[in-house]
């Protein structure tokens, strides 16, 4: 009996099924590990070690890596290692040369770290970690046909997905000018128009904060957005600069956080300018209440997509600087139950992008990468 049992716990043991990491994957500004195997945010044992050249910070995890060691840098001087540290440990490092947040989510067989601010100078495709080529996933494919999409609820009911565009600005607020002397409410209104029109090919079912040249405070915006119980909320805008016009251009797409780097607190004064009463409801600490980390990390998963759907649609006719995937403190964002972003379609101000912004070809083209964004988040994000 004695001997059985011995047996019989060794077996199990065999049997057991060890923790792998299976994959790795890398996003604009986040890596994604994928598991064999669910697992706990408690089986990483985290640290940082200080030095004079910045801060390193550890994670250990007793699972086996499927594949050589990998690296992966960032912005800012970011730098992301990852390999088998031991025979029973997985040890990754981050290594910057300030202090940063890096949120750690966990969700079954699945970890993502974010990098905020910190946009990939690696390929923005898929990094397996398996070497055969036939393992190596590739992005889904989207169309400008697709099926409807559509949820199914707890009872059992397909619902379709619902998204709220917002077209910046509006009535009384011009918003910026172009070089053209076109107001950015009308040229943002052109493409949400066109972009309404091809999701609603695409099967889902779309609401605009405005259809006409009306101004709407930023806080109705997010509540319209709440009322109709949106899946996505896309507040679409241009940039501009005062000085040094030829200097900056490009598409940039941002998410709401408390971070405020320089660039977003300059791009987020022009967009937050016109509903003063806003900042004054929200205060520091409520505008931190309403932050949801799942939120956040929805929101920015959303702005790859997105950002990377322009990119694709717009580049293969047009010279497009990419902006990059960035986080600020957006009011218009502000109050949103659903993940949310803002679009910097580009720089008004710009000589050469000033003008394709008020041309319908790239406006539609804009509208396309968009929506391809839209498919391509819900196909990793049923």
């Amino acid at each position: 009996m004695r001997i059985f049992l011995i047996f019989l716990f060794f077996g199990n043991i065999l049997l057991a099924q060890s923790l792998k990491i299976i994959s790795i994957q890398q996003s604009q500004n986040s890596i994604i590990l994928n598991f064999n195997q669910n697992i706990k945010k408690q089986d990483f044992k985290d640290f940082a070690l200080k030095n004079n050249g910045g801060i390193r910070y550890v994670y250990d995890i007793q699972a086996e890596l499927m594949g050589s060691a990998k690296v992966f840098k960032f912005e800012d001087n970011i730098e992301f290692k990852i390999a088998q540290n031991s025979k029973e440990r997985v040890r990754f490092v981050i290594n910057s040369s300030k202090e940063i947040k890096i949120p750690l989510e966990v969700s079954a067989k699945k970890a993502v770290l974010i990098f905020p601010n910190a946009k990939s100078l690696n390929s923005p495709s898929i990094a397996s970690l398996f070497e055969e080529p036939k393992i190596a996933k590739t992005p889904p494919k989207t169309t400008t046909t697709s099926t409807a999409k559509v949820t199914t609820t707890a009872n059992g009911v397909g619902k379709k997905k619902v998204i709220v565009i917002d077209p910046g600005h509006g009535g009384k607020d011009c918003g910026a000018m172009s070089v053209g002397k076109v107001c950015e409410k009308v040229i943002v209104l052109n493409i949400s128009k066109y972009l309404n029109e091809e999701l609603k090919k695409r099967g889902y079912q779309v609401y605009m904060t405005r259809s006409k040249d009306i101004f709407i405070g930023l806080r109705e915006r997010t509540r319209f957005a709440n009322n109709k119980n949106a899946d996505l909320f896309i507040s679409i805008h241009a940039n501009a600069i005062s000085e040094n016009r030829e200097k900056l251009e490009g598409v940039e797409s941002y998410f709401l956080s408390t971070a405020r780097s320089e660039r977003a607190k300059k791009v987020a004064a022009l967009e937050n300018k016109d509903d003063t009463e806003v900042m004054n409801y929200f205060s520091k600490q409520s505008f931190l209440n309403i932050l949801n980390t799942q939120r956040i990390i929805a929101s920015n998963r959303l702005a790859i997509d997105i950002q990377y759907g322009m990119l694709q649609a717009v580049r293969g006719k047009y010279k497009v600087v990419d902006g990059g995937v960035r986080e600020g403190p957006f009011w218009v964002l502000v109050g949103a139950l659903m993940p949310s972003v803002l679009l910097e379609v580009g720089y008004l101000t710009h000589p050469k992008e000033g003008e394709r912004l008020n041309q319908s070809a790239f406006q539609k083209m804009l509208a396309l990468g968009i929506a391809d964004g839209v498919d391509n988040y819900f196909a990793k994000n049923p």
